[in-house]
């Protein structure tokens, strides 16, 4: 849904979204009885100063981008970068509007997960969190809102990972064995 006065009248947005779920590799269906399941289980949406209008939208399919404020959506192709494609998060540097960051992992609950960053405004996409093995599906990226070399991110199982170099090097930052189903994470 999408508002463009402030919250007093909201548009549907999906019709796009639930066409492209007609496309072969797009087609999912897991707790329900339709195959536009996996387009509509959106997980994050994000937008950039770099590209005002424009909207990205992470969802069990992959990453998807609007240039018309939602009305019609394009598969960004994460796939030809990454061998994992659900994604569960997406955000833009506070600092560097053009830079980017997913979460990618291959389903809701997995043993793998991996943190990709883009220069460019997803055109292309990098492996980021490296030396880092997720043992289970990367949910979320935290951006510090000042330094754009400190960026951390957490698992469904309660890892979480963090740089202050730029990537350079990353620290396990372990939660309790007792904390499941983590979510989001935050840099502050």
């Amino acid at each position: 849904m999408r508002s463009l006065d402030g919250g007093e009248t909201w548009t549907d947005c999906s019709a796009h979204l639930v066409e492209l779920a007609g496309r072969q590799h797009l087609k999912s269906k897991i707790g329900s009885d339709t195959e536009i399941e996996g387009m509509m289980d959106t997980h994050a949406l994000t937008m950039s100063a770099a590209q005002p209008g424009t909207v990205f939208l992470a969802v069990r399919m992959g990453l998807f981008r609007s240039t018309d404020h939602g009305m019609n959506w394009e598969d960004m192709e994460v796939g030809r970068y990454s061998p994992l494609t659900y994604a569960r998060d997406v955000q833009v540097s506070p600092q560097e509007p053009q830079v980017m960051y997913a979460c990618l992992s291959p389903a809701a609950r997995s043993r793998d997960g991996s943190l990709y960053r883009s220069q460019d405004l997803g055109k292309t996409w990098q492996r980021f969190d490296h030396g880092v093995k997720a043992h289970s599906t990367m949910m979320s990226v935290g951006l510090h809102p000042r330094d754009p070399n400190q960026v951390y991110c957490a698992t469904r199982g309660g890892q979480v990972f963090g740089t202050q170099d730029g990537g350079a090097s990353w620290h396990e930052y372990r939660l309790p064995e007792s904390i499941q189903d983590v979510y989001t994470v935050a840099c502050a």
